[in-house]
């Protein structure tokens, strides 16, 4: 069986606010072996409305609608379906003694344009709401199954997990589960990372592999269909050996983990603390560092970005990296600095005993530079800790 997510609310289709919700019931829906098609968002209209719905009743198995159900005149969803199936709406004592109950738990008269909320498709199930004042309803057709929830995010999804999703799986008998990890990769183009592993994408069915850019890391995801978890591990694990073996030491890390949670481990391991010293990255180091709650993390320090010569660049971080431990108390110094007349930056680590610097990206001082710079730096110490980068400096005391 497939399903399809119908969208409805005129606020998604003019931007005012993110649609969150199709997120979370695509992958809560794939979580619990459901397969998603497609998405369809359409506005308040009811023309609309009908003409999407019966589009995909000729397509899919299940819809799973979210929005309409509230109480104003611009909530039809309902009005919609029983138009669209023949079904009229009825007045429907059980709903209407929720909705009594809820307002009475919050304290609140209820108006009378609630009453609304107690109407259903002839035949519908109504869904209760113990969050909310707008019951979900389920309606079982010829043609499919129809799914309704709330749009409200904090009554749309624990009804989902915790009532539609029990009753599609038993309807359909689903026993399969959808799993899968992600990978992450650090300072390596998605197009590198495509020629390495690209016959995986091609080839892999059960688990599949796709790539997912963004500015912090290039995600490699093995998604896997079983009938239990367990299943569902053991063969990803078996293709995401396949994927290190093509991609040594080039894993930052799975599914949660970030460049910055990662390195604080790293340095865990050494009993390493950290400093940072910024110029052209403008902080934004010091901040991520700050913001993943790193505890290895000791503080840092921005300075004008002063124009530095390549020759010079080494003396510039050192210079730096001396100032900082003025202030900070640390194990190891991160200066980053640049050359904008040869658009080049340079990352030195002083370390206990050791010395390092890369290259690394200098395209000028705007955010997402900003950020580019400071996610290669950050890949390239997590390198060094692993005993991955080349060490380019002898020992230098600071």
């Amino acid at each position: 069986m497939h399903a399809e997510l119908l969208m409805i609310g005129t606020e998604l289709l003019l931007g005012q606010i993110v649609d969150s919700n199709a997120a979370f019931m695509a992958r809560t829906l794939a979580e619990n072996g459901i397969d998603v098609y497609r998405k369809t968002t359409v506005g308040d209209n009811p023309e609309r409305i009908r003409q999407a719905l019966d589009d995909v009743l000729n397509r899919a198995d299940v819809v799973v609608i979210s929005g309409g159900l509230g109480p104003t005149e611009d909530d039809i969803t309902r009005e919609c379906i029983a138009e669209l199936l023949g079904r009229p709406l009825e007045f429907r004592p059980e709903l209407f003694q929720q909705l009594e109950a809820r307002f009475a738990r919050l304290g609140v008269r209820m108006t009378d344009n609630n009453r609304k909320q107690a109407l259903a498709p002839q035949g519908a199930i109504g869904i209760e709401n113990p969050n909310g004042t707008a019951p979900g309803l389920i309606i079982e057709d010829a043609r499919g199954v129809i799914v309704c929830m709330p749009g409200v995010p904090k009554e749309l999804y624990p009804m989902l997990a915790d009532q539609v999703i029990p009753y599609l799986r038993k309807k359909f008998n689903v026993t399969d589960i959808l799993h899968w990890r992600v990978l992450k990769v650090c300072g390596m183009g998605e197009s590198r990372i495509d020629a390495a592993i690209g016959d995986l994408i091609v080839s892999q069915r059960n688990p599949t592999v796709g790539l997912l850019a963004s500015p912090e890391a290039v995600r490699i995801r093995i998604t896997a269909k079983a009938e239990n978890l367990d299943e569902a591990n053991r063969l990803i694990d078996a293709v995401e050996a396949k994927v290190r073996e093509r991609l040594p030491g080039r894993i930052m890390g799975v599914d949660d983990d970030t460049i910055e949670t990662v390195l604080d481990r790293l340095l865990a391991q050494r009993g390493w603390t950290l400093a940072v010293a910024e110029t052209f990255t403008g902080g934004i180091i010091g901040q991520r560092l700050t913001a993943s709650g790193a505890k290895q993390f000791a503080g840092g320090l921005t300075f004008p970005a002063a124009i530095y010569s390549g020759d010079g660049a080494m003396a510039a971080a050192l210079e730096l990296a001396q100032k900082t431990r003025t202030i900070i108390t640390a194990d190891c110094f991160l200066c980053v600095v640049a050359d904008p007349e040869t658009n080049r930056g340079f990352a030195f680590l002083f370390a206990p005993d050791d010395a390092v610097h890369w290259d690394v990206s200098y395209m000028g001082r705007d955010e997402r530079s900003q950020l580019r710079a400071a996610i290669q730096t950050l890949e390239q110490v997590r390198r060094y800790l692993m005993q991955t980068g080349e060490s380019g400096l002898p020992p230098t005391q600071i």
